[in-house]
């Protein structure tokens, strides 16, 4: 049997609307009266709005959705899924890694004992009470190890250090103007333009400051077999990635920007 079944990326509007073609919510309800499905869920990237309506039907039991220091936008639904009874279930807690790249002088400026920035973005999440689960990218094994370290830490972070991480970033929000979580719904672009790898190498430098670095890693698409692909210059404005992106993000005009200021 399948312990969570989960309806991928939906929307309120279109999924009721497909439903009519489909007749998926009685298919699966009827695997979850089989024994088939234990818990029906839903993965979610629209607005918080429709997430709260999709709670309110009353078919889930538990949510994936994205929510971190840097996107706090989930925020209210994922309090109100939590009060209806509902699991939460938490994507891209390092914001798509970004978080982890925050200079170590931040949590000492907070007054913040962790190891590293990842911990730091890891635990403001899991210290919302209204989250029961973190779900973080890791690609080696000491990124699995400091994960199951700062999930088996019992210690969450106060009310205090909580406030302190949320006053940093809303103080840093020209990262919101170029957020992007490195889904890679955006791809594959028709040009071949590697739009993840540029905007994470934008975020470094507008952000970080961290602008030869970034620099580096413009030039080495394409160039470098890691990192395939071509720059933003090769952007034909068609369009097709602003379609397909989640967080809704002008993506045209934001490889101009990155062009200008990497190239």
């Amino acid at each position: 049997y399948v312990d969570f079944y989960h309806f991928h990326g939906i929307g309120h509007d279109s999924f009721f609307e497909l439903d009519k073609e489909s007749n998926w919510i009685r298919e699966v309800q009827d695997a979850k009266s089989e024994g088939l499905i234990k818990h029906i869920s839903f993965s979610f990237h629209d607005k918080p709005e429709n997430m709260i309506k999709l709670v309110d039907t009353g078919l889930f039991e538990s949510v994936l959705c994205q929510y971190n220091a840097l996107d706090r936008s989930n925020e209210e639904a994922i309090a109100h899924a939590k009060a209806k009874g509902l699991g939460v279930v938490v994507m891209g807690p390092v914001g798509g890694g970004k978080l982890s790249g925050l200079p170590g002088s931040v949590a000492e400026k907070l007054g913040i004992t962790v190891s590293s920035s990842a911990e730091l973005a890891v635990k403001f999440v899991l210290s919302n009470p209204n989250v029961d689960c973190a779900l973080s990218g890791m690609s080696n094994l000491q990124m699995v190890e400091e994960n199951a370290a700062v999930a088996s830490n019992a210690k969450p972070l106060s009310q205090e250090e909580i406030e302190a991480v949320k006053r940093m970033m809303l103080e840093n929000e020209k990262l919101a103007q170029l957020y992007c979580t490195g889904c890679s719904y955006c791809m594959p672009c028709p040009e071949g333009v590697n739009i993840p790898h540029i905007f994470s190498m934008m975020n470094y430098h507008k952000v970080y400051g961290l602008t030869d670095f970034a620099r580096n890693g413009y030039k080495e698409i394409g160039t470098n077999e890691w990192v395939p692909g071509r720059r933003a210059d090769s952007c034909s404005q068609c369009g097709a990635c602003e379609k397909k992106c989640p967080q809704k993000i002008p993506i045209r005009n934001q490889l101009k920007e990155s062009h200008a200021a990497m190239g």
